[in-house]
């Protein structure tokens, strides 16, 4: 074998390497921020960060639209049993490409096991691109915040809850959330 013909083979081999390495780093860099600029219409959305959505529940075309607006992971907070959810949320999203996990967030009763459970799934999916969803945003806004808050980078409750509104009313109304949120910021703080 002539050595300038094996060298330039070579040269040749790791220039195509390098080439298909770095599209697939840039290409995985562009996916890592969501585009809202189609989702205006999901109920409640709110856009917390690039990679981070929390809403109430989309319709089918909004899950195709969030799939190609650069979602990864969808998790869905409502029960199986509640008769608003979507009876087969799961299968479309999956079709769609995205993953999928639902914990049945009792909304009479959440619990520290619940956000065990979002706290476990947020730290898999890492910063891919997130939907995080129930009926209205209530409970997606509320886990999202006490996620944002066990990670030290929370906004202020006002801020992060706007999809509940006046806060003093909601919490007054759904006492329940209010001692979940208050027992799980008392957690981190003495952690």
């Amino acid at each position: 074998m002539n050595t300038p013909q094996g060298f330039n083979l070579l040269s040749t081999s790791i220039l195509m390497c390098c080439l298909i390495f770095s599209v697939g780093v840039n290409s995985a860099e562009s996916t890592e921020n969501i585009d809202t600029s189609k989702l205006s219409d999901i109920k409640a959305v709110k856009f917390n960060n690039p990679q981070v959505i929390t809403s109430g529940l989309p319709t089918e075309l909004q899950f195709e639209q969030l799939a190609q607006a650069g979602i990864k992971t969808v998790i869905n907070l409502i029960p199986n049993d509640n008769p608003n959810a979507l009876p087969n949320e799961q299968q479309i999203v999956t079709q769609l490409g995205m993953n999928y996990h639902n914990i049945s967030v009792d909304w009479q009763n959440p619990t520290q096991e619940n956000l065990a459970q979002f706290y476990s799934l947020m730290q898999q999916n890492g910063d891919a691109p997130v939907l995080v969803h129930c009926a209205a945003n209530y409970r997606a806004s509320a886990f999202y915040y006490l996620y944002q808050t066990r990670q030290n980078n929370a906004p202020s409750m006002a801020e992060a809850l706007t999809p509940w509104g006046d806060l003093q009313q909601s919490f007054a109304e759904y006492p329940q959330w209010k001692k979940l949120i208050e027992e799980a910021t008392q957690q981190y703080q003495t952690q």
